[in-house]
Protein backbone atom coordinates (compact mmCIF):
# COMPACT_ATOMS: atom_id res chain seq x y z
CA UNK A 1 0.00 0.00 0.00
CA UNK A 2 2.94 2.42 0.78
CA UNK A 3 5.42 2.98 -1.89
CA UNK A 4 8.80 2.96 0.32
CA UNK A 5 10.73 4.13 -1.66
CA UNK A 6 8.94 8.17 -1.84
CA UNK A 7 6.74 7.50 0.88
CA UNK A 8 3.61 7.93 -0.03
CA UNK A 9 0.66 5.72 -0.92
CA UNK A 10 1.51 4.19 -4.41
CA UNK A 11 -2.42 3.20 -4.87
CA UNK A 12 -5.43 5.25 -5.41
CA UNK A 13 -7.24 2.43 -3.15
CA UNK A 14 -7.12 4.20 0.06
CA UNK A 15 -8.13 7.80 -0.98
CA UNK A 16 -11.17 6.29 -2.64
CA UNK A 17 -12.00 4.44 0.63
CA UNK A 18 -11.61 7.48 2.45
CA UNK A 19 -13.48 9.44 0.37
CA UNK A 20 -16.22 6.71 0.74
CA UNK A 21 -15.88 6.66 3.88
CA UNK A 22 -16.19 10.10 4.13
CA UNK A 23 -19.27 10.69 2.48
CA UNK A 24 -20.78 8.13 4.49
CA UNK A 25 -19.97 10.03 7.89
CA UNK A 26 -21.36 13.20 6.15
CA UNK A 27 -24.74 11.60 5.11
CA UNK A 28 -25.27 9.95 8.12
CA UNK A 29 -24.88 13.32 10.32
CA UNK A 30 -26.72 15.24 7.95
CA UNK A 31 -29.85 12.34 7.64
CA UNK A 32 -29.49 12.67 11.72
CA UNK A 33 -29.58 15.68 12.23
CA UNK A 34 -32.31 16.83 9.57
CA UNK A 35 -34.77 13.85 10.84
CA UNK A 36 -34.51 14.85 14.58
CA UNK A 37 -33.79 11.46 15.16
CA UNK A 38 -32.04 12.53 18.15
CA UNK A 39 -32.69 15.30 20.33
CA UNK A 40 -30.96 17.73 22.92
CA UNK A 41 -27.23 16.22 24.52
CA UNK A 42 -27.91 12.83 22.66
CA UNK A 43 -27.68 14.66 19.06
CA UNK A 44 -25.01 17.07 20.21
CA UNK A 45 -22.94 14.09 21.51
CA UNK A 46 -23.46 12.22 18.27
CA UNK A 47 -22.69 14.74 16.06
CA UNK A 48 -19.28 15.33 17.84
CA UNK A 49 -18.97 11.54 17.50
CA UNK A 50 -19.31 11.37 14.18
CA UNK A 51 -17.11 14.73 13.54
CA UNK A 52 -14.18 12.98 15.35
CA UNK A 53 -14.44 9.87 13.32
CA UNK A 54 -14.44 12.48 10.18
CA UNK A 55 -11.39 13.90 11.92
CA UNK A 56 -9.22 10.62 12.13
CA UNK A 57 -10.87 9.41 8.88
CA UNK A 58 -9.13 12.74 6.94
CA UNK A 59 -6.07 12.70 8.81
CA UNK A 60 -5.46 8.47 7.96
CA UNK A 61 -6.59 8.12 4.29
CA UNK A 62 -5.77 11.72 3.11
CA UNK A 63 -2.72 13.53 5.12
CA UNK A 64 -1.55 9.60 6.06
CA UNK A 65 -0.42 10.26 9.48
CA UNK A 66 0.12 6.82 11.28
CA UNK A 67 1.47 5.40 7.95
CA UNK A 68 5.26 6.79 7.51
CA UNK A 69 8.50 4.90 8.43
CA UNK A 70 9.82 5.08 11.47
CA UNK A 71 10.45 7.62 13.42
CA UNK A 72 7.17 8.94 13.27
CA UNK A 73 7.97 12.59 13.28
CA UNK A 74 4.92 13.68 11.61
CA UNK A 75 2.73 12.19 13.90
CA UNK A 76 4.78 13.25 16.85
CA UNK A 77 4.63 16.99 15.39
CA UNK A 78 0.53 16.64 15.29
CA UNK A 79 -0.15 15.62 18.67
CA UNK A 80 2.44 18.39 19.70
CA UNK A 81 0.27 20.97 17.63
CA UNK A 82 -2.97 19.86 18.77
CA UNK A 83 -1.65 19.99 22.18
CA UNK A 84 -0.86 23.32 21.91
CA UNK A 85 -4.14 24.26 20.84
CA UNK A 86 -5.97 22.35 23.37
CA UNK A 87 -4.35 24.29 26.22
CA UNK A 88 -4.24 27.94 24.42
CA UNK A 89 -7.95 27.37 23.75
CA UNK A 90 -8.96 25.80 27.01
CA UNK A 91 -6.87 28.55 29.07
CA UNK A 92 -8.77 31.43 27.40
CA UNK A 93 -12.21 29.52 27.96
CA UNK A 94 -10.84 28.90 31.72
CA UNK A 95 -10.00 33.01 31.96
CA UNK A 96 -12.63 34.21 30.21
CA UNK A 97 -14.99 32.32 32.69
CA UNK A 98 -13.45 33.37 35.52
CA UNK A 99 -13.39 36.86 34.68
CA UNK A 100 -17.27 36.81 34.11
CA UNK A 101 -17.83 35.13 37.67
CA UNK A 102 -15.59 37.44 39.11
CA UNK A 103 -17.64 40.57 36.97
CA UNK A 104 -20.62 39.09 38.15
CA UNK A 105 -19.87 39.09 41.79
CA UNK A 106 -18.83 42.86 42.10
Amino acid sequence: MIDTHHGWNASFKPLVLGFVLSLILIAATYLIVVNHHLSGHMLMLAVAGLAVAQTLIQLIFFLHLGLESKPHWNTITFLFVTLVIIIVIGGSLWIMHNLNYNLEMS
